[in-house]
Formats: C-alpha cells, structure tokens, sequence
C-alpha cells in the first residue's frame, strides 16, 4: 500500500519535502483549478509538476466535486459537469498522477450534515433516468482518458445517488470499462450507516483507491484516525487480507507534516 496526503494551493514546497521526509509515498492533489484565481492556479500546476520530478511523489488528482452532477436530466448542467472532469483528467495527466478520484451525481454539497443521513431515504422521481445518464457520462469519461484509473467514490448524503456497496457495484459494473472502479470513502461509508470494511469484502475487484479519515457516525468530520469511532484498523487489516497495492489517501490536515509519521506507524 502507498499513503498519500492532501496537497493544496495553499501548501507550500517545504510542506512538501517535510512530508516526503515523514514517510508519506505521494499526494492527492485538487483537480478544480478553475475555483482558484488565474494566478494561484498556475502557480498550483508548477508546484504540482516539480512533485514527481523532484521529489519522485506518487501523484492522484480529486475530479471537481462542488456542484458537479454527471447525471443531471438538465443536458446543458450535465455538459459543464463533463468539461469540469474532462479538465481534471487533463490536469491528472499534465503532471503524471495515475489515478483521478470521480464523484458522479450529484455532488452539491450545500446541505447540513447529521444523523438524519442514515435515516431519509433517497428520492425516487427522475432516478432511473439519472442513473443511466451517470453511466453514459462515466463510460464517456473512460474512454476520453484509457490511460488513466477513474475511481469512483461513494457519496454520502441523502439526495445522492450510490452511497451503499451494492449500488457502487452496481454503478461499476454498467460502466464496465477497464479502467474504471472505487475510490472507497471509508469516512463517507461509516456516515451512512455501513460498516466500510463491507465495501472491501463485497468490491474487493474494484477498489482501486482509497480515503482513509475517522469520525463520529453522524457527520463528515475528517479526523485523524483514532479522533472518532471508526474501526480504522480492521478496515487496513481488510485491505492487507486482499493484498491490496494502491493508494490510501489520508484526508485528514494536520499543521506538521512530520505527524503522518505517526499515522504511518
């Protein structure tokens, strides 16, 4: 396994170096450039260049998530959604990641967290026709980028389509691309009510990725591992069992990156 963390715009290249030096293999970029001002974006992309060549970091790029819907029965919102990851695959390939972690639909993300998560079902008007229009969007996404490993996350609130096991594989196996499989959301997983080490066992062919953060069971909190209630053990214990070989993000900030050491140990 490689263990990655967060590198942003707003870190910096000693950031980098310090946690290279820690022990970490690589980093999870944010692949929604256009969010940023022109200047800090082109900045970001040199930064991101000098990983891999100076520092031979692994590389995975984060495809846009803030109002991305690649199922929308809007054509026009679903188009702008598909130029947005088109633009993050072009970026994952511009600076040599491997893998681009996918959230499919829909992903605005301006809703309150809580408990009730688990609790609403998903509404049903308009779903078949947006489940099948995420497929054709993700297999258009694939075949644009075969050189690339598109992982596609499970989501996490109530309005989202795919946030159990089942509909992961479900999603994964209509896509049916090669290239194509899971990022597992341990921390989206235990939000929802799942136990994350289910996901492992039922898509254990799938899994291609990983973000690894801890919390309480009711909100998206992003903790370091041991902060919350999350049997983060048992699902590394799981990911060993399966001799899995990718990358395990840590999407969690901590000041030092000299810490991670510890979470690496």
């Amino acid at each position: 396994m490689r263990y990655h963390c967060w590198f942003g715009p707003q870190h910096d290249w000693d950031f980098a170096e310090r946690a290279i030096k820690a022990g970490l293999d690589g980093f999870e970029l944010f692949g929604w450039l256009r969010q940023f001002p022109e200047e800090e974006a082109r900045e970001y992309r040199e930064k991101a260049k000098r990983l891999k060549a100076e520092l031979n970091a692994g590389l995975t790029v984060h495809a846009p998530f803030m109002d991305i819907n690649l199922g929308s029965i809007n054509s026009r919102i679903r188009q702008v959604c598909l130029e947005e990851v088109r633009d993050a695959l072009e970026f994952a390939r511009e600076v040599g990641a491997s893998a681009v972690a996918v959230h499919t639909a829909p992903g605005i993300m301006g809703m309150t967290e809580g408990s009730w998560v688990r609790e609403h079902p998903r509404p049903s008007s308009g779903l078949l026709a947006q489940r099948e229009l995420a497929v054709r969007a993700v297999q258009d996404l694939a075949d644009f980028a075969p050189d690339l490993l598109l992982c596609l996350e499970n989501l996490i609130y109530p309005h989202e389509l795919y946030r159990s096991p089942e509909e992961m594989r479900e999603l994964v196996r209509r896509v049916d691309r090669s290239n194509v499989g899971i990022t597992l959301d341990v921390g989206h997983a235990a939000v929802c009510g799942y136990n994350p080490r289910d996901f492992v066992q039922l898509l254990s062919d799938e899994i291609l990725h990983v973000h690894l953060h801890d919390n309480h069971g009711s909100a998206d909190e992003h903790l370091p591992p041991g902060k919350g209630t999350i049997d983060y053990v048992g699902v590394i214990q799981s990911l060993k069992q399966l001799d899995y070989q990718g990358v395990i993000t840590f999407e969690f900030e901590l000041e030092n990156p000299e810490d991670y050491a510890a979470y690496l140990y």
